[in-house]
């Protein structure tokens, strides 16, 4: 993600079928709101590694990366040792759900994770309603672990096996 995407999000996070489940309906994100969150990722300030997705060099989408804490990781009940990342994304065209198109990018974005020889597991955090989202990380690999955020929410990961 670049300086030049903050417009190009401001759109995607004020449609509402990309509100639904990334962000809050009732509060679309003004061009002001995007650079305040979204520069400090760009610039690397904060370990959050934001992109944009291209299909046909045209920018379709987002997606982010962040390693989880210890904090977190023992909340959840994995090892201290573990490397686990988090992702994000959002399909930014509701006319291209349900194509396959997510389910490319992320399988796109683990194969890419896991080049990091370290890295033990991916995880995501899905709303449990959020069918479609489900849907495409299960063809991914992801598999649910257990409900989280009292109940509206599927902790799924992904198992990186180094060979």
């Amino acid at each position: 993600m670049q300086h030049t995407d903050y417009e190009i999000m401001s759109q995607w996070l004020s449609t509402k079928e990309v509100l639904e489940f990334f962000g809050d309906v009732n509060a679309p994100f003004t061009l002001q709101q995007v650079k305040d969150k979204y520069e400090p990722r760009v610039n690397g300030e904060i370990p959050v590694v934001p992109h944009i997705v291209e299909l046909d060099d045209k920018p379709i989408g987002f997606m982010q990366r962040y390693l989880i804490d210890d904090e977190q990781k023992e909340s959840w009940g994995y090892p201290a040792d573990f490397i686990i990342f988090g992702i994000d994304q959002f399909i930014g065209y509701p006319e291209l759900f349900n194509k396959g198109v997510g389910t490319k990018m992320i399988k796109l974005f683990i194969e890419d994770i896991a080049r990091d020889k370290e890295v033990n597991r991916i995880i995501l955090d899905p709303e449990i309603s959020n069918f479609r989202a489900i849907r495409a990380y299960e063809k991914c690999g992801f598999q649910k672990v257990k409900k989280i955020d009292s109940g509206t929410s599927w902790l799924m990961e992904y198992t990186i096996n180094h060979h």
